[in-house]
Parts: C-alpha cells; structure tokens; sequence
C-alpha cells in the first residue's frame, strides 16, 4: 500500500463530465519539457503500487496521464471497486458488444489534458481498461496503443463458463460504431498496436486477441508470453510482470512517438 498518496510527482487534477467529477494525475519526466503523452489505464481494482511502479517508470520517457476509473486511488480493495462498479454502471464487464460508458470522460480527458493541442499520443490499457485502450484508439491522435490481457466482457468464473461463453471470449467490448471506426484507423495507416497476454491465462483468452489482429490486422502485433508460469495475468505490473515485455513496450512507445527529426 502506498503510504502518501499521491506519490511525489503526481499531480491531481479533476475533470467533470455529466454529474460526476474524476480525478486524473500527471507524472511528467523529470527532464524533457516536450514529452510525448502516455494515457495510462489502470487495471481492476484500481491505481496500487503496481501501477504506480509502471507509471514511474514510464514517465522517464513520456509525460503520463493516469486517469482514477474505479477504486480507491493508492489503496483500492477488490471488493469496494466491485461495489463502486455496480453501483456506477461504468464499466460494462458483461454485456457484448459495446462500450463502456468510462470511455465516454476519457475521451474528454484526450482533449482537455491529453492531448489539448492535438499532438499524438499513446495509450496502454490492461485487464478491465484494454478494451477501453481500443475504444480510444479511434482517435487519429493515437500513435501507438497497447492491449495487455484485455479480460473484459468476463467469459467464464475460473471453471464456470458463462452463457454464449465462446462469443465473449473472442468479444473486445466496442460498440459496432467503434469497431467500424477502429478498422478504418488501422486500414488508414495511423495506428500501430500491441497486444499481449500470457499464454495460458483464463482471465484473457486467446480468442480476444485474434479478434484484435482480425480487426486491426497489420496495424498490430500480437504477443504471446510464455515461461515458467503461463498461467499468470499481469503481464506489465507487479510480481507477475514480464520484464522483458515491459522493456518492449517502452521501446515500441518510444519510437512511434518520437518527435519528428
């Protein structure tokens, strides 16, 4: 648990959208004035040490902006976001084909902090958000995107599998109208994404990711994580992270959002 909250170099900031108000943080590198926007959407409960781990690290390169979906900020507990997501209706773990309605104050947030000028940027969204990194990689803005074992809709309870289980393995949790304009994103050439899972993780099948190399096709390159324990999850944050997939991930951000020479 984070002791301060927020950590030093985090920077709260709010936003209002309809009759609610989020809260949002800025960790800008500590050198460069000029550096690109990372969007970084944390996963189920919510923004933890790990997170903050992988924020930190990101923000040696990228001025990253972390938006507060669900949880509580620094020390989220997995039934009190269970809870708030019920009760919010913000994130839609079951329902297929569609898109969450926490899309809708991100794509304010792109705007208004994000990207207010219109640069490119780039967004990472894991477990619950990836999904949610899709969504907002219709925005021709987005230079790079990165889906990590995207879990939502929720297609089975560990040996249970749910109603129409196969078709919300393979469901990305977009709305026809943002599919559609994902597709075009990607046949246009403005978008380069990566999607990855581990190979034998239930929570984020297999299927989810062909469904996003069918939709993006060239535009994206999918990894599978495979080693000693393949079972896992996380596959950028905390004991479960790869490192070697992290390091990636840095190096491909960095270089589609590169400034021009």
């Amino acid at each position: 648990m984070t002791t301060t909250w927020p950590p030093p170099g985090w920077t709260l900031g709010r936003i209002a959208h309809g009759k609610h108000e989020h809260a949002y943080y800025v960790i800008a590198p500590p050198r460069s004035g000029d550096a690109a926007s990372l969007l970084l959407l944390h996963e189920f409960p919510g923004i933890n040490d790990a997170l903050v781990t992988l924020a930190e690290e990101l923000a040696d390169s990228f001025r990253v902006v972390v938006p507060s979906i669900v949880g509580r900020d620094g020390n989220p507990s997995q039934v009190g976001t269970a809870v708030r997501l019920c009760i919010r209706k913000e994130v839609h773990a079951f329902a297929l084909g569609v898109t969450s309605p926490a899309v809708s104050w991100l794509r304010d947030l792109v705007d208004e902090v994000v990207s207010p000028d219109g640069d490119p940027f780039g967004v990472i969204g894991m477990c619950m958000t990836g999904g949610f990194a899709l969504a907002l990689a219709v925005d021709k803005r987005v230079r790079a995107a990165v889906v990590a074992q995207p879990a939502l809709p929720v297609h089975r309870l560990r040996c249970i599998p749910l109603p129409r289980s196969l078709e919300r393995a393979a469901d990305l949790g977009l709305s026809p109208v943002d599919r559609a304009a994902l597709a075009r994103t990607a046949h246009d050439g403005d978008l380069c994404a990566r999607a990855l899972r581990y190979r034998d993780d239930w929570i984020s099948p297999a299927a989810r990711l062909d469904s996003v190399e069918g939709l993006l096709g060239d535009a994206v390159g999918v990894f599978t994580l495979t080693g000693p324990n393949v079972r896992k999850h996380a596959t950028l944050t905390g004991d479960e992270r790869d490192d070697t997939a992290v390091r990636e991930v840095v190096q491909f951000l960095r270089e589609r959002l590169a400034a021009p020479s």
